[in-house]
């Protein structure tokens, strides 16, 4: 699993299309929160050898609308689970998370939006802990930190 952050508009998913070299001639499935495509629960229901999830930060937003703090930490870390069992079942799988740093600036005065953040941030280091490679993008360049 190859996690990649930065800050919003900062080049993410232009540099893992360039890196991955992800057109419309590579076997790819391309899933974004931003384009409002649910969290893929089983990856196995896809055809593509090569899964991003773009904005996994959105889908952190839906689950703590329903959920409590306690349950997401722990659907998010069986989710994680779920995707690593799938990414590792065939050598040639691989599975990219792209998610935006909201973690920087000024707290939010709003509880909700506080909330977002912290579980965000939770959720990310879940992920940096299993992936095998973490990129992070500032203005398209990236640092590879893991």
């Amino acid at each position: 699993m190859h996690v990649v952050t930065g800050g919003a508009y900062n080049g993410k998913s232009a540099w893992v299309r360039q890196h991955y070299l992800v057109d419309d001639s590579t076997d790819y499935h391309w899933l974004s929160a931003y384009q409002s495509e649910p969290c893929p629960d089983d990856l196995s229901v896809l055809s593509k050898n090569i899964v991003v999830c773009e904005g996994v930060e959105q889908w952190v937003l839906q689950w703590i609308e329903n959920q409590s703090i306690t349950e997401v930490r722990t659907m998010g870390r069986g989710l994680i689970a779920k995707w690593l069992d799938w990414e590792q079942t065939t050598a040639q799988r691989k599975l990219v998370i792209i998610g935006s740093d909201i973690s920087k600036g000024i707290v939010p005065v709003e509880s909700k939006m506080r909330t977002w953040r912290d579980v965000t941030g939770w959720f990310y280091q879940d992920l940096v802990k299993q992936c095998d490679r973490l990129d992070l993008i500032w203005y398209g360049i990236n640092k590879q930190l893991k």
